[in-house]
């Protein structure tokens, strides 16, 4: 029988690649009996995912989320495309971001923060989840997200406005670097605006926020 459905790994996440032809109920079927044969060996594991092979509507990428995970533990941080360098980009932007500047002591926060929930560091930290809204996160160097940032981030507590808030998805209620403010009331799910990886940072004295790229990573500096 043809592999209708394969699962690769790549940096932080899993790859899943899917048969161009096959109907789609046949790679949804095949989807939930892979990740159901594979779920002790994922474990409860948090993974960027990213679908190969076919063009996807936003329902059926949907419903292959919902398939994974209905047929294992992972948690699905949030979806991305196949995008080799910009992986290692962002991966490389992650590393550097925690060990710049004084905060050499970064920390990881493992779990999704909720509304009314509060995280607070005096150093820089990597969060492996989302940032739900009504959540805040508040760190004396750097902030990470390897999720989607929903919520509040505060970089540089402390009045560092050299610091920097990465996420995987940028769609914040507020974001404060340093003594710098800005507010973005975008509201769009993941399934209907896959988003690159982005970096707010403060130039010209504003909040600037972009997609990471090797020239901007140049540029500041990190």
């Amino acid at each position: 029988m043809k592999n209708l459905v394969m699962i690769k790994s790549f940096p932080n996440g899993l790859s899943v690649v899917l048969d161009a032809n096959a109907p789609f109920q046949e790679i949804l079927s095949e989807t939930s009996a892979k990740f159901l044969s594979s779920a002790k060996f994922f474990g409860d594991a948090k993974m960027i995912i990213s679908f190969e092979g076919r063009e996807l509507t936003v329902e059926e990428e949907k419903k292959l989320v919902d398939a994974i995970c209905d047929h294992s533990d992972l948690t699905v941080l949030c979806v991305v495309g196949k995008d080799e360098e910009k992986n290692q980009e962002y991966l490389k932007a992650a590393s550097k971001f925690t060990q710049s500047g004084d905060h050499t002591d970064g920390q990881f926060y493992k779990g999704t923060i909720r509304a009314g929930q509060v995280l607070e560091t005096e150093s820089s930290v990597i969060i492996l989840g989302d940032i739900n809204p009504g959540a805040q996160v508040i760190s004396s160097g750097n902030i990470v997200i390897l999720g989607t940032l929903y919520g509040d981030a505060h970089a540089g507590a402390g009045g560092n406005s050299s610091c920097f808030i990465v996420a995987l998805d940028m769609k914040p209620s507020n974001i404060t670097i340093g003594e710098y403010n800005t507010a973005d009331p975008v509201r769009n799910t993941i399934w209907k605006n896959r988003q690159a990886p982005k970096i707010a940072f403060v130039e010209d004295e504003m909040i600037k926020t972009e997609a990471i790229t090797t020239a901007l990573l140049n540029q500041l500096q990190v």
